[in-house]
């Protein structure tokens, strides 16, 4: 894990603020609400990214990718986010 940090950190400046023997979580780049959880993969050459709500702490997504795809994961992930909440607002008014 120590080795995913690093590149994490180093090739995309994600920075891990919590880190534990088996994951860590850095924040998302411009959005202090949700977090992303790096945990090591059961697919070959492969990460597990998690996103959640900071507070909540409930996954609202997962992707299971090579590290070479995290900008993509990253783009999906504000997408994610933003849909999220519009549906969540449009069940809120039912």
């Amino acid at each position: 894990m120590n080795s995913l940090r690093e590149v994490v950190a180093d090739k995309y400046g994600l920075e891990a603020f919590a880190m534990y023997d088996e994951f860590f979580f850095v924040n998302l780049p411009e959005n202090e609400d949700h977090t992303l959880k790096f945990l090591e993969s059961n697919l070959p050459d492969c990460i597990r990214i998690e996103l959640a709500e900071c507070f909540a702490g409930g996954v609202i997504a997962a992707w299971e990718v090579p590290l070479f795809l995290l900008p993509k994961v990253l783009e999906q992930a504000y997408d994610f986010i933003e849909q999220f909440w519009e549906d969540i607002s449009k069940e809120e008014e039912k």
